[in-house]
């Protein structure tokens, strides 16, 4: 057995340890199910029993509330509805991914006043983690890429996409890529991070060619070993093969993390680096991410 395989095999004992009595899977084993580990389970292990779970989460809205928060976190919303596509027909129908992604489309991030400290145009409205804050990059990628896979014929989608566009190109940073929020505060710009940068070249995947996706692939090839977290590898992967750019040197980095995964015991990093080795492993495109 390779040493991906071996590694892919370890991790799923791991998932199969800590997953709960309701098919959902908590950030660390014996805490309650949550909505973002739960999804990159799914993507992972495409279990049947996840996406029940996630119809007894479901709200008239149409979007999935995890009873331990009682409010809507969009990102993850955006997550589960890929994950649920990326399942199908495993999910047999319980949920529609489509109308998750549809339901997202109602909701924005708050506007805020300008501040002349921060540059960026605070008039732009992407979308926020959950209600009432603003637009921040990592919840506004999600749903761009959930809504451009899911639900790009739905009125006004080409409206809030062009919109969120905009929000990106924003707040892209100088050196490519983008952090969690701001390019430059009190005239200093601020660094990319990693997995930012992964989840914003997923979104935009479709604008391969565009100059910010290209210096934000630039960043990802340069920077994602060095940064080495497991979500950074596993994101920085999904992205560059989604752009067809080369993903094969983060394979190794990914795998010898796996001692550090199972230590830390974080079960959305491993869910991640499983669901990454196994479409490495089948020379396959991640099916939840690609347009």
């Amino acid at each position: 057995m390779g040493a991906v395989d071996a590694a892919a095999d370890r991790l799923r004992t791991l998932l199969a340890a800590g997953r709960n009595s309701d098919g959902g899977w908590p950030y660390y084993a014996g805490r309650h199910s949550r909505l973002e580990p739960t999804s990159w389970a799914l993507l992972a292990l495409g279990d049947f029993g996840a996406a029940q779970l996630f119809q007894r989460w479901r709200t008239s809205e149409g979007l999935l509330v995890e009873p331990e928060l009682s409010r809507v976190n969009y990102a993850f919303n955006a997550i589960a509805a890929l994950a649920i596509a990326a399942s199908e027909p495993a999910s047999n129908g319980w949920i529609d991914a489509p109308s998750i992604a549809r339901a997202l489309l109602a909701h924005r991030g708050e506007r805020v006043a300008a501040h002349p400290a921060i540059r960026q145009n605070p008039s732009l409205q992407g979308w926020s983690w959950i209600d009432g804050t603003f637009s921040w990059v990592e919840p506004t990628a999600w749903c761009m890429l959930a809504v451009k896979k899911l639900a790009r014929t739905a009125p006004h989608a080409g409206a809030r996409l062009d919109e969120a566009e905009r929000v990106m190109r924003d707040r892209a940073c100088v050196d490519g890529g983008w952090n969690y929020g701001n390019p430059e505060v009190y005239g200093k710009n601020l660094p990319a991070h990693v997995p930012p940068t992964a989840i914003g070249v997923l979104a935009l995947q479709d604008r391969a060619s565009d100059g910010m996706v290209q210096q934000a692939v630039a960043f990802l090839e340069r920077e994602a070993s060095r940064e080495g977290s497991t979500t950074a590898l596993a994101l920085s992967w999904l992205a560059l093969s989604s752009v067809k750019a080369s993903a094969e040197p983060l394979v190794t980095p990914l795998v010898e993390r796996l001692s550090i995964a199972e230590a830390m015991g974080n079960l959305a990093a491993v869910a991640q680096m499983l669901y990454v080795l196994q479409q490495h492993e089948r020379h396959a495109p991640p099916a939840a991410v690609m347009l």
